[in-house]
């Protein structure tokens, strides 16, 4: 294997493409800029060359650092993917090795590894292989969780359902899990995956509520099934109304004596008081 070629190339001519596997972290990003003014850049990024531009592959991170440092250029190393689907896998199984993704990441990019291989791979998709392996040729058929796990050290059981979490988490979901501590947790990430789109979104809406008692899954859950639904609560309030309209002055008067404190907050919060 020949070493890639290491260029100094000037920032002004790299472009970032908008649908990166990686979710980028500005905070990080200036963590990074400072460790790089005292010990400078091992690892350079690595760029795809377009005409007279390159457009950038790994090193996100790196490459903001050096901004937020106020270089001009950055040491670069050349890839050789002639195509969009060579260039996105070698993205993501560079992130994959390092191994120092986060769990949403870790799904995000197998997800799109899977289906980068799968174009430059045709004959490996599920269908396909199966069809192959009828006709006696199964042993010439390597399963995109197969080849990826013998290069990242990950089982064919953990690449599949991490692939799974990713596709059964709606979009929102995704965008809104993007930066929180739930990120982190692969367990925490399947169990909202396996919810319906209109429950992962009130679980999210607990599990991001600062002020919810509800800090995972499991707990937003409890929360939620013990809300009564809102025809139940009403026949409840009409119920109620119904009692207190027929009760005598002296008892309405004790009532509301033994709620005091609730029935002037309530006047107060709707300006009667």
């Amino acid at each position: 294997m020949t070493k890639p070629m290491v260029l100094d190339v000037s920032i002004d001519l790299i472009d970032v493409p908008d649908d990166r596997a990686r979710h980028y972290d500005d905070q990080s990003a200036r963590a990074l800029a400072n460790v790089l003014n005292v010990q400078g850049l091992f690892h350079p990024i690595r760029v795809r060359q377009i005409g007279d531009r390159y457009r950038l592959i790994t090193g996100l991170l790196r490459l903001r650092a050096f901004q937020i440092n106020g270089a001009q250029s950055i040491p670069a190393s050349l890839s050789d993917a002639d195509t969009d689907d060579a260039e996105r896998l070698e993205e993501v199984m560079e992130n994959l090795a390092r191994n120092d993704l986060i769990a949403l990441d870790r799904c995000h990019h197998l997800y799109e590894l899977k289906h980068a291989y799968e174009r430059l791979h045709p004959e490996t998709k599920a269908g396909v292989a199966g069809a192959k392996a009828k006709h006696g040729s199964a042993n010439e058929i390597f399963s995109f969780a197969q080849v990826t796990a013998e290069h990242i050290g990950l089982s064919q059981r953990s690449i599949q359902v991490a692939v799974k979490i990713w596709t059964d988490l709606t979009s929102a979901s995704r965008a809104r899990l993007a930066g929180t501590p739930t990120a982190r947790k692969q367990t925490e990430l399947k169990a909202l995956a396996e919810l319906p789109p209109a429950r992962q979104e009130q679980v999210l809406d607990l599990i991001l509520d600062e002020d919810s008692a509800a800090g995972n899954v499991a707990g937003a859950l409890e929360v939620l099934d013990q809300k009564p639904d809102n025809s139940r609560l009403e026949k409840v309030l009409a119920a109620v109304s119904s009692g207190l309209k027929s009760l005598p002055e002296d008892s309405f008067d004790r009532l509301i004596h033994e709620n005091e404190d609730r029935v002037m907050a309530s006047l107060k919060r709707r300006g009667r008081i």
